[in-house]
């Protein structure tokens, strides 16, 4: 498809569209027509997007900036006449476009009454056509934007004709005054619109007027402009000495259609520049050559009338640019109280010079810190306020990065100390004097090491000083003293100090001290040496008492063996006897406990192989009694030790014991997203309701109390949790979650299962 080619209308325009590309909405039903459109339409500096409907052009036009609205006539819901209503009664002046193959007359009348800039027939050419849409386009925006530079520029222009000091007039070619600026209010005593239509012959001194008339036949001429000084009339009829200067204004064809003239009062000036005159040979060198900036204004007004190089430096404007200007121009806003700067206001209202710091501004925008010192003088019966500005930016900068790193060095916890190559204390922040007792005005100038080293450490201080004069750094600990005279451990920190050559000028200290860290450190040994004599012990008396305790029980339970059957007729004696066995192998059960007790948490836990641990814990029964293992656990790593095969056993276990029908277990696994659910189940009788809630408690069951206490604990040491949700009458289930990356057991879990075990030995 070919690209439709529209030249620029304008050199303004062009410049326009390279600040900003054109943004065109394009808004019709027609899907493909868009397309094709959009093809037409877009090139680099014109973008065009499109809407289907026009509740979508408004939703468009309320999150997005557009130069050009295109749209058809005839859409659903709002045909385009409607949607250019809601945009102007919304107060959206962006230009609109009619684009649409509905030609009927009456449509392009009611069209450009609801104000649309353009009406382009849909028929004939698409090339044409799309060539005069885009015309359109471009046309629209020229004038959109360069109307809105123009009330830019206008509203600037008004801003500073409404604030300069200077008078502004625009005259005719018959110099008859078509245009007064504000100022003439303040300068002249007239309101603009008093001087406005009457000639400029009028408000000049008849000995100036035939010069005035001869420099503005010479614009005209030449046009070129000029400067002049003359006498004007004010409003109160006296004549004010100016200065004004011309040049020619012009239209489109270059032709000459009036004068502006720019006019300032030099009354003032002129007559302090004659009564400076006299005294000028006896100061000006020194003025000119002062290392400070000085400035000269007329107190009562305020008008700079003199200053230095030093000045112009300070601001960054040339002389005869800061001459004539107001004093409160040389200051930011945040300085300026009512007509003159706030140091100005105090400096001329005190006969005496002092000093106050003030800020000024740079021609560039840049703020600098100054003192001033003003005096008032007196110069042909004219008070001046002549001000000298020392610039401070630097040394306030400086000032203030010294009290910020004071501040950070007494901010900190440690003592740091600055001492010259002579060993003397140059610096002693806060830390240092909690830490040493000695005040910041007692410890300086005093020798280092009389003031911080413990007399066995002064051989040992004498050799760091010699180390950081060499140039090199030392660290370590250190005996040092207090001013009270006690000693006292530290870990100090020194590094030579070297200036701009390299050389070392001082040296300086970071210490702290460590005398609870050293405490702790002894106590922490000699814990630690007391646990492993303890745990050696236990080991011992463990191992032992076990064993010994193993064998008494195993010759108790022959006893009561023989016992039954030599009075197996005598039933209460037989049954006494039973009862006495039960209780051996309950002893026996818990000092299997507590041997696996004692190994809870102990092991490092690594990745084992489930599917082996269970298959380890079911060929410990030499009988399952006809229960059927189905292992789907094949391939199943978890973060667990040796133990996992024991819970296992203690699982199937129990389901021998009291699962009293069980014909299967399964033990299986469900993944899901962050954890993994490890399941034990059977098809016994299950648990009652009322036994579940203490089902995991220390000595609760039907047994010892401990099996499955013993399986909760190993699932805590291994981060896991662990529930039974079975339902009474049809089995048990215990559901382990693990999670995805088992988190290592904290380091208070062996703590507690140690002294667990330690309260077992003692019961």
């Amino acid at each position: 498809m070919t690209k439709v080619a529209v030249a620029p209308t304008s050199e303004v325009y062009v410049n326009l569209c390279k600040e900003k590309p054109i943004r065109v909405l394009h808004v019709c039903d027609d899907r493909g027509f868009l397309a094709v459109a959009k093809q037409f339409l877009e090139e680099p500096n014109l973008l065009v997007d499109v809407a289907s409907s026009a509740r979508e052009a408004l939703r468009k036009l309320r999150n997005m900036e557009y130069d050009v609205v295109v749209a058809d006539y005839r859409m659903p819901e709002k045909n385009g006449l409607e949607l250019l209503k809601e945009l102007r009664q919304k107060g959206n002046a962006i230009p609109f476009i009619l684009f649409t193959c509905k030609a009927k007359e009456e449509i392009a009348i009611e069209a450009l009454n609801s104000g649309v800039y353009r009406y382009i027939r849909n028929e004939g050419s698409a090339e044409a056509t799309y060539a005069e849409l885009k015309r359109s386009i471009y046309n629209a925006v020229r004038e959109q934007r360069t109307g809105k530079l123009l009330r830019e520029a206008e509203n600037r222009l008004h801003l500073i004709t409404e604030n300069i000091q200077e008078t502004l007039l625009l005259v005719d070619k018959n110099l008859v005054i078509t245009y007064a600026s504000a100022s003439h209010k303040w300068v002249l005593g007239y309101e603009p619109n008093e001087i406005v239509g009457r000639s400029i012959s009028e408000f000049i001194h008849p000995d100036d007027l035939p010069a005035v008339l001869n420099a503005i036949e010479k614009v005209f001429m030449d046009r070129s402009g000029g400067k002049l000084e003359l006498r004007c009339k004010n409003a109160d009829g006296n004549y004010v000495l100016m200065e004004g200067t011309s040049r020619v204004l012009t239209n489109e064809d270059n032709q000459i259609t009036g004068i502006l003239i720019t006019a300032r009062d030099i009354t003032e000036q002129k007559r302090i520049e004659h009564a400076l005159k006299e005294s000028e040979e006896k100061y000006r060198t020194l003025f000119e050559e002062s290392m400070d900036a000085i400035f000269v204004a007329d107190a009562e007004t305020g008008i700079l009338v003199d200053c230095n190089r030093a000045a112009t430096e300070l601001v960054g404007r040339p002389k005869s640019e800061i001459i004539g200007m107001h004093q409160r121009f040389l200051h930011p806003p945040s300085s300026i109280d009512g007509k003159f700067s706030k140091t100005f206001e105090q400096h001329r209202k005190t006969a005496g010079g002092f000093t106050i710091e003030d800020q000024v501004i740079t021609k560039t925008g840049e703020i600098r810190d100054v003192s001033i010192k003003a005096n008032l003088i007196e110069v042909g019966g004219k008070k001046l306020l002549l001000g000298v500005f020392r610039d401070i930016t630097k040394s306030k900068r400086t000032a203030e990065k010294n009290r910020l790193q004071a501040h950070l060095l007494n901010s900190v916890g440690q003592a740091i100390i600055a001492a010259d190559t002579e060993g003397k204390i140059i610096y002693w922040n806060k830390s240092a004097e909690q830490l040493y007792g000695w005040k910041e005005a007692e410890a300086l100038g005093r020798k280092i090491i009389d003031v911080t080293a413990a007399e066995a450490s002064k051989e040992q201080a004498i050799d760091i000083m010699d180390r950081l004069a060499r140039g090199e750094q030392w660290s370590g600990e250190f005996i040092a003293k207090k001013r009270a005279g006690n000693n006292f451990p530290i870990i100090v920190t020194y590094a030579p100090i070297k200036d701009a050559k390299g050389k070392v000028a001082g040296s300086i200290g970071v210490s702290t001290d460590i005398t609870e860290q050293k405490w702790m450190q002894e106590v922490i040994s000699e814990a630690l040496q007391k646990v492993v004599e303890l745990n050696e012990k236990l080991h011992v008396v463990e191992s032992l008492t076990r064993h010994d305790i193993r064998n008494k029980l195993s010759a108790l339970n022959g006893c009561i063996h023989i016992l039954k059957k030599r009075i197996s007729d005598k039933t209460e004696v037989a049954q006494q006897l039973e009862e006495l066995e039960l209780i051996s192998q309950q002893i026996l059960r818990i000092i299997d406990f507590e041997k696996v007790y004692v190994q809870v948490g102990v092991e490092e836990l690594s990745y084992v192989d489930v599917e082996r641990h269970v298959n380890e814990a079911a060929f410990l029964f030499s009988d399952l009694k006809g229960v059927e293992l189905i292992n789907e656990c094949h391939g199943l790593m978890v973060l667990a030790d040796s133990l996992l095969r024991q819970m296992f056993y203690n699982l199937i276990d129990n389901t021998l014991k009291y699962g009293q029908k069980t014909c299967r277990i399964r033990v299986y696994y469900e993944e899901e997203e962050n954890q993994l659910k490890l399941i034990y189940e059977d098809d016994g009788v299950g648990i009652p309701e009322n036994f579940k809630k203490h089902l995991f408690q220390e000595g609760y069951g039907k047994g010892t109390g401990y099996g499955l206490y013993l399986i909760k604990k190993i699932c805590e040491a291994y981060g896991w949790a662990i529930v039974e949700t079975g339902r009474e009458g049809r089995g048990a289930k215990f559901i382990m979650t693990v999670p995805k990356k088992n988190q290592r057991r904290q380091s208070w879990l062996r703590d507690h299962q140690l002294n667990n075990a330690l309260k077992t030995v003692g019961k």
